[in-house]
């Protein structure tokens, strides 16, 4: 009976398995679905807008505005260390960036223009296609990906199969070669056969083919920033006062019998505003807390340190020297690490870190001198201890607090080796030091643990020669510290190598990294849903208008024109509710401490607790990198759910629409 029972429960558990895998691989395909429908559709709307800009003066206008946006846009993303520069120095920077930009912006948007002027709109759509598929089949072909380059394929393949047999079953005789959107996929499974081909005959990655289908995508894509985006604007602004936005702005402000669509429209701006708001706020707090655990580490920690291949080494002057020497380096210190124990009043053992340290150079690299509660680094020299007296040590205020220890106070510090031989190995050595200052940081287990003392006693204590472990440097600007230290490195040469402040910690800063990830793409999801009810707004919204449509059509109004109608209403939307919510969330995140009171007196509980926390508001920072993701998210939404209900609109049949008018 056990043994059907357990067969029984292992067969539940692998199809529950099962399951649960297939369940994640169709929400990821159709996160990736979803993704390439709404790019798509934005690229096409963004296209029609495009068509329409008429005059240099908005195309002038728009582009200076837009190369300053992306001039910032560079220097944050690949200079992050003018972020801690004079504003001077950064709008200098800026300066210098936006006319480069405006060169790069004015020619390649003369290059869509001409593209636009000279390539039908059909023939323009198999070429994006085109490009799309044949980058992305490098990219998964190139790294040996058979799964990835397959599965697309599979799904362009099943897609096309299905619309045709739909077609069949219809039996139109005017449609037997195929509508628009099946000549589009036949071209995307033509583009994506490559990559699926590559990734087949390779046996290993072939990088140099991933590197190309990659660039070919960045290309793509700073063409349709730099250069379909301008334009798009241009136009958007040239729709003004046009009959167009007049249809568009009347029919969102809807009268009585619309009431119901007017509601929506205000749920959908709604949806848009709250999904900025929630991405802005949740990031800026988590953006808060990285902040906060990042000047505590590089506080407590040199933004860089320099090792030898081979442990320890000694003629350290010459090399702190060069260390110093070097340009980005404001300030280095030696430094020995030894292992200890304490032994408490109740006899407890605590095993300690012994640091030996330079005290004149520490404070200049670490935040020791600004975490002193009592005594000072001075102490610490080896000529304040009167001959006879026990070596100076500095300790955490949680391990005076564990110990009892008080300035002036003596405490035996246990070292595990050194001590005198016995059958059972070498035992044990005692050593006495002075407490002469108690620190602390905002780290429980840095002043729980860390100790500090002077180089010379460090020495003495691990029975060592005038040896150091390494240096410790510190950079005008933490940004830069990866850099300056490999300018480090290559100074000194072998054996010599360096690590960043980054290495300290790698797993908990990727952990914070990737939390902040999927939090953003589980609030994206907010504006998912209510870029869904722009488009089921818009239906609706044909479906009630479907004989004002024919009506325009009768007159002349060509079917572009109708699709620019429901094009200008989802971007209005989509603008509305992306300046709500960017107004929301940086309203809300620069008075979280206020937000935080609000909701404590509301709850009667105390959200953060100094005690375990250290600190007892939520921290918080801005990031306009992240501010500007969420808008173009919120925006590349708003406009991609316009496509399919302008494009059913504009293809309504007057004869039929007004048959029973």
């Amino acid at each position: 009976m056990d043994t059907f029972a357990g067969a029984v429960w292992s067969l539940l558990t692998a199809t529950g398995g099962a399951l649960s895998l297939t369940f994640i691989v169709a929400i990821f395909l159709g996160i990736a679905a979803l993704t390439l429908l709404f790019l798509g559709s934005a690229v096409v709307a963004l296209e029609q807008f495009a068509r329409v800009s008429k005059g240099w003066g908005n195309r002038i206008r728009f582009g200076l505005c837009w190369s300053g946006v992306a001039a910032a846009g560079y220097l944050y993303q690949f200079h992050p260390e003018l972020s801690a520069q004079p504003w001077t120095e950064w709008l200098r920077s800026w300066a210098l960036a936006t006319g480069n930009a405006i060169a790069v912006v004015a020619v390649v948007t003369l290059v869509v223009r001409a593209l636009l002027k000279w390539v039908r709109p059909n023939r323009l759509a198999i070429g994006n296609i085109a490009v799309l598929g044949i980058g992305y089949s490098l990219v998964v072909g190139g790294s040996d990906s058979v799964g990835y380059a397959a599965t697309p394929l599979a799904m362009a393949v099943a897609v096309a199969i299905l619309i045709g047999l739909r077609r069949r079953g219809r039996r139109d005789p005017e449609r037997t070669g195929g509508g628009e959107g099946e000549r589009l996929l036949r071209v995307l499974c033509c583009a994506l056969v490559p990559g699926l081909v590559i990734a087949w005959l390779l046996s290993e990655p072939n990088f140099e083919l991933a590197a190309a289908g990659a660039g070919i995508l960045q290309i793509y894509l700073a063409v349709i920033l730099l250069g379909l985006f301008p334009l798009a604007g241009a136009g958007f602004l040239d729709s003004r006062g046009s009959s167009e936005w007049f249809i568009a702005i009347r029919y969102l402000m809807a009268k009585r019998r619309q009431t119901f669509i007017s509601i929506i429209t205000g749920i959908c701006v709604v949806g848009i505003a709250t999904g900025v708001w929630l991405i802005i706020t949740v990031l800026s707090v988590m953006n808060g807390f990285e902040r906060t655990w990042r000047e505590e580490i590089i506080g407590n920690r040199a933004h860089f340190t320099v090792h030898h291949q081979l442990g320890p080494f000694g003629d350290y002057e010459g090399i702190l020297e060069k260390v110093i020497a070097t340009p980005g380096v404001v300030a280095a210190s030696p430094y020995l690490d030894a292992e200890g124990m304490v032994r408490a009043p109740g006899g407890q053992i605590m095993a300690v870190r012994i640091r030996g340290v330079d005290p004149k150079r520490v404070g200049d690299v670490t935040d020791l001198r600004e975490d002193l509660l009592s005594g000072s680094l001075e102490d610490l020299e080896p000529g304040a201890t009167a001959d006879g007296e026990d070596p100076a040590i500095l300790i955490g205020n949680q391990l005076a607090a564990s110990v009892g220890a008080h300035v002036g106070d003596s405490l035996l510090m246990i070292s595990p080796f050194g001590g005198p031989q016995t059958p059972l190995g070498p035992a044990p050595r005692l050593e006495r030091f002075r407490v002469v200052g108690i620190f602390q940081s905002t780290f429980f287990q840095f002043d729980e643990v860390f100790t500090f003392v002077n180089l010379a006693a460090a020495q003495a204590f691990k029975r060592t020669g005038d040896v150091i472990d390494g240096i410790e440097g510190r950079t005008t600007d933490f940004y830069r510290s990866r850099s300056v230290a490999t300018e480090v490195r290559a100074s000194l040469g072998f054996p010599f190598f360096t690590r960043d402040w980054n290495d300290f910690f790698p797993a908990f800063f990727q952990a914070l990294k990737t939390e902040r990830v999927m939090m953003f793409v589980l609030l994206t999801m907010i504006m998912v849903v209510a870029a869904f009810a722009i488009v089921s707004t818009l239906v609706m919204m044909i479906m009630e208008k479907s004989g004002d449509i024919s009506i325009l059509k009768t007159m002349g109004a060509r079917d572009e024109m109708i699709e620019r109608i429901f094009a200008i209403e989802g971007t209005l939307i989509g603008l509305v509710g992306t300046v709500l919510g960017v107004i929301a969330g940086v309203s809300v995140t620069g008075q979280i401490a206020w937000v935080q009171q609000q909701i404590e007196a509301v709850i009667g509980i105390d959200t953060l607790p100094a005690s375990v926390y250290q600190f007892d508001t939520l921290p918080a920072e801005l990031d306009f990198g992240q501010i500007a993701i969420a808008v173009g998210i919120a925006m590349v939404l708003a406009l991609g759910a316009t496509l399919l209900p302008s494009r059913q609109g504009a293809r309504l049949d007057p004869v039929e629409a007004l048959r029973y008018e």
